[in-house]
């Protein structure tokens, strides 16, 4: 997968640059990060959009990208040493495959297991990340039909093996009480102090003993391994900042908007209907003033919940700004919101009863369907915009839907 917001250039041995990332877009990039190792220069660029994100966390990615390149120099230059020069090889086009692109945390815990499996042959392995005071099994993947390993109890096994401990195996360190039977080789996966996670490999498939030289590729490979679950939390972090309303955890108004794009498109290239509703929330200035700005922020936080719980799973739920929601409702006619409304009442009446210091919680709807109100989405909201208009100066707690032009 290539960003459309992030670029690396990379120049080594005096060749020209080398660009990793998008085609569009990289005309406007701005410099966040600079890295140099040896005869290697990595520059990360991004779009002036998330560039101030992106500065603190970009030496951290260019500095763990560095490691990579020198990853590859130290096993091309151990080829001859070790028996088997495939062996040596595919890790290492396994390591490129990991690191050339941006992946998901999920896809890349799965490479991480896949491809350390595959290279040293190994019937079972297990990718163990920390969380909620425990080791919990992620990915397994088992050529026979061995029993899905447990969780492991953090204190115990940070304690045999803490952070920094080099790839070991289970007998060595007493660890073969917490492992699956048939565990031979634990890999740390550590960046710094932090421990990201644990990979756990049974026997081989050739029966062959995990000796000092697959001890070592391991120990080589798990800097990689875990550069690459790092960098894939920094991208999905860096993601959820530019798309996610820090206060509510809803989609914000950029995210908002390239969805609003998607759907009116989508809705005029397959002739379908998608409603828009615009939410105001009723008097929350009063709730402001009589409360507090931090009660003020708790109710739209709440607000917000009753959305993501009436919402269909294939609808668009989201904060505009200040008291405003938007839900976007895919195949939907504007007669056909109304039971979405139904279902939010019947939510707010519930919010009411378990939080009294709000009083009443009340919402004031305006609701357009694309195309019959707009075929453009700045036509359809600001259709739904007059017709929200429309519901406060009625009285507020209202439902109005947008004339037809």
């Amino acid at each position: 997968m290539e960003s459309e917001e992030i670029w690396f250039s990379i120049s080594q041995a005096g060749s020209p640059p080398r660009r990793v990332g998008g085609r569009k877009g990289f005309g406007n990039a701005v410099e966040v990060g600079r890295c140099s190792s040896g005869e290697t220069e990595l520059v990360i660029l991004a779009t002036p959009v998330i560039a101030a994100a992106m500065r603190p966390v970009a030496m951290h990615m260019a500095t763990g990208l560095s490691v990579v390149m020198e990853l590859r120099s130290v096993l091309l230059e151990r080829q001859g040493a070790l028996d088997d020069a495939v062996f040596q090889l595919r890790a290492l086009r396994q390591v490129a495959r990991l690191l050339s692109s941006v992946h998901s945390t999920e896809e890349t815990e799965h490479l991480v297991l896949d491809f350390i499996a595959e290279v040293f042959f190994a019937w079972w392995a297990c990718l163990y990340r920390p969380e909620l005071g425990k080791y919990a099994p992620k990915r397994y993947r088992a050529l026979d039909q061995t029993a899905v390993p447990v969780p492991i109890p953090s204190g115990a096994l940070d304690e045999a093996l803490p952070s920094g401990s080099a790839v070991t195996d289970a007998g060595e360190v007493g660890l073969s009480k917490m492992f699956p039977p048939g565990t031979q080789l634990v890999i740390p996966l550590d960046a710094g102090s932090e421990r990201l996670a644990l990979l756990v490999l049974g026997p081989r498939i050739n029966s062959l003993v995990y000796g000092r030289a697959e001890r070592d590729l391991a120990g080589t490979l798990s800097f990689a391994a875990a550069i690459a679950l790092k960098n894939a939390e920094l991208v999905e972090r860096l993601h959820s900042a530019a798309t996610t309303d820090e206060l509510t955890g809803l989609l914000n108004r950029r995210a908002l908007e390239e969805r609003l794009e998607a759907e009116i498109s989508r809705s005029q290239r397959h002739q379908i209907k998608t409603s828009l509703v615009l939410i105001d929330v009723d008097c929350f200035k009063l709730i402001n003033d009589t409360l507090g700005h931090a009660a003020g922020d708790r109710y739209l936080t709440l607000i917000g919940h009753v959305l993501q719980q009436e919402v269909r799973t294939l609808d668009v739920v989201g904060r505009l700004g200040g008291d405003e929601f938007l839900v976007m409702l895919p195949m939907t006619s504007a007669s056909e919101a109304l039971v979405f409304i139904n279902r939010l009442q019947s939510g707010l009446q519930e919010l009411s009863a378990s939080h009294p210091e709000f009083a009443k919680a009340t919402l004031s709807f305006g609701i357009a369907e694309a195309p019959r109100h707009g075929k453009t989405p700045t036509a359809v909201l600001a259709a739904a915009d007059s017709a929200l208009y429309a519901a406060k100066r009625g009285g507020r707690n209202l439902v109005e839907i947008a004339r037809d032009t």
